[in-house]
């Protein structure tokens, strides 16, 4: 586009191929999508003050609620406006707690637009039109995903992987196909997708959720591939997460508990997946809640292996609480794959306990669920659980049975 000469002080919306800049004082400023969209409308709008409500009826704003972006916002305009600026450009009729804004120049003398005011008008309408193509198609592949769908939901990823996406939602969609292929292959499924979000990593103009989005699935690798990499990953996603981000918030803590069990700190990673719970609790993301309380019984269980006679026991009577609380979360969310992981919890925690009558009837439970994309494997896992318990029964012969047919199934 060739940008024409402007006087000093004047703010100018420039609309080329489909894509805003804004411009001050004849220089583009770098400004990341969602910035550029703020001011747009703020421009368009001129005659009046816009709510933090119709700002968010936008892509790529549509990712938060207006709660959160309407903080987002008093934070960028009181403190970034001097650094892209000069000055301030946007007044709000409050401080933090406003739901408006509006520019702070004068139309006539101080506002241009290229092409026209109507034009980038009717971009805007597109985008909020578009707001929901995108993020609909992401939010339902998620909702697939934690559903235990995961085969339906990568095939639909990598339809949206083939459109035109700006880099925040290439970034989500790269984050939720890598969580697909770790549920299919583990990790060295998702080895191949760390050049992808190494890179997306370092686009411009990416937020800050999907910022951390990209971190928590190369933190989450690390951790499992055992690469000292993973600290530093957790680092930057502490400084980059509040509780009001929800599911993310929730994700840094289960797989920072999860890098904390796997390194022996066991108390503290018990501490990160309260965190998560709660968290996921507040943001009433069932998948979170259950993730959150398996890990609990999880590190309850690693506990009590080092434990002395009454400590143990507490332990382990806190690994079936939250066992159990795990498996009534994924019951009535009906996921299916988390109820057979669930139930399995359950057998080991009863079995521990020296519980076997009630350890048996789990272990029926947790066989009897449909085929899971792992079925093999699950039933492998139940039959090293029954070995257990008929050799603590003393039953050898049976227990040797259950061992043969556990390494059987791996083996098919």
């Amino acid at each position: 586009m060739q940008h024409t000469a402007t006087s000093p002080g004047t703010l100018t919306i420039g609309l080329h191929k489909d894509v805003c800049t804004v411009y001050w004082r004849g220089s583009p400023v770098a400004l990341s999508h969602k910035w550029v969209v703020f001011y747009t409308l703020l421009a368009v709008h001129i005659d009046r003050h816009v709510s933090t409500d119709e700002i968010c009826d936008h892509h790529p704003w549509s990712r938060l609620s207006p709660h959160i972006a309407g903080r987002d916002m008093w934070r960028f305009t009181t403190t970034q406006e001097l650094r892209f600026f000069g000055q301030r450009i946007t007044q709000s009729p409050a401080r933090q707690a406003s739901k408006l804004f509006t520019l702070n120049l004068d139309a006539a003398r101080h506002l241009q637009f290229e092409p026209s005011r109507p034009a980038i008008a009717d971009h805007l309408r597109t985008l909020r039109a578009q707001r929901n193509a995108i993020s609909m198609e992401l939010s339902e592949c998620t909702l697939l995903l934690y559903a235990g769908l995961v085969d339906q939901s990568h095939a639909r990823l990598l339809e949206v992987r083939g459109r035109t996406l700006d880099v925040n939602e290439r970034a989500h969609t790269e984050t939720l196909i890598t969580m697909c292929v770790d549920e299919q292959q583990g990790v060295d499924g998702t080895a191949a997708q760390l050049p992808t979000l190494q890179a997306l990593l370092a686009q411009p103009g990416l937020n800050r959720i999907n910022r951390a989005r990209l971190l928590i699935r190369l933190a989450r690798h690390a951790t499992l591939s055992s690469d000292v990499a993973a600290q530093a990953h957790f680092d930057d996603l502490r400084s980059l997460l509040v509780p009001e981000d929800g599911v993310e918030f929730c994700q840094y803590h289960i797989n920072y508990g999860l890098f904390l069990r796997r390194g022996g700190k066991l108390e503290q990673a018990i501490h990160h997946q309260r965190v998560a719970h709660d968290a996921a609790q507040n943001a009433q993301w069932w998948y979170g809640v259950y993730a959150a309380r398996s890990n609990l019984a999880l590190t309850h269980l690693s506990v009590a292996d080092d434990s002395p006679p009454l400590a143990r026991r507490a332990h382990l009577e806190r690994a079936l609480d939250w066992a159990m609380r795990a498996s009534t979360t994924a019951t009535l969310t009906r996921q299916s794959i988390s109820q057979a992981v669930a139930a399995v919890l359950v057998v080991r925690a009863y079995r521990l306990l020296g519980q076997y009558d009630r350890a048996r009837h789990w272990l029926t439970v947790a066989q009897l669920y449909p085929p899971l994309p792992d079925q093999a494997d699950h039933l492998a896992v139940t039959y090293d659980e029954l070995a257990l318990i008929e050799e603590a029964c003393g039953n050898h012969f049976l227990a040797d049975v259950a061992h043969r047919t556990a390494r059987h199934l791996r083996e098919s």
